[in-house]
């Protein structure tokens, strides 16, 4: 069943739903306002949920405005960029597909709101997070 307000497990789930999951047992709870086909699978739109598949195995789960989940130890959509670092210990960096990525805590990326000029990390320390993404970590 989807969950508005489950936790955000990184590398596992958002939402009661489960990385490496099926999209048909996952619409047996859950009603998609649309799909979209991808070259590289399909996206549902749950709402401030989306979820990503790729021959019916759900590889992406992302987590919008409205979500009430929170990814331990407190990181949620509105979170800044300096919030993460302090929770985490770490800098955060953008990886080379442009993702915010906290490298001590794989399986999990964000976006922010519109970064002010520079555009660095550093410079948009106050961004606040828009959404979450849930990913199988890289091996």
């Amino acid at each position: 069943m989807i969950d508005n307000s489950a936790p955000i497990v990184p590398g596992k789930s958002a939402a009661g739903i489960s990385i490496g999951g099926l999209v048909k047992e996952m619409l047996t709870t859950a009603t998609t306002r649309s799909t979209t086909n991808l070259s590289s699978g399909e996206r549902h739109d749950l709402g401030e949920i989306k979820v990503w598949a790729k021959h019916g195995v759900i590889t992406q789960i992302g987590v919008y405005s409205g979500y009430l989940g929170v990814l331990e130890p407190g990181v949620r959509i509105g979170s800044t960029i300096a919030e993460v670092e302090e929770c985490f210990g770490c800098s955060v960096e953008e990886d080379e597909e442009d993702n915010l990525v906290v490298p001590n805590s794989p399986g999990w990326c964000f976006e922010t709101e519109q970064w002010a000029t520079p555009q660095t990390v550093s410079n948009n320390r106050n961004a606040k997070i828009t959404s979450i993404y849930v990913v199988k970590p890289r091996q």
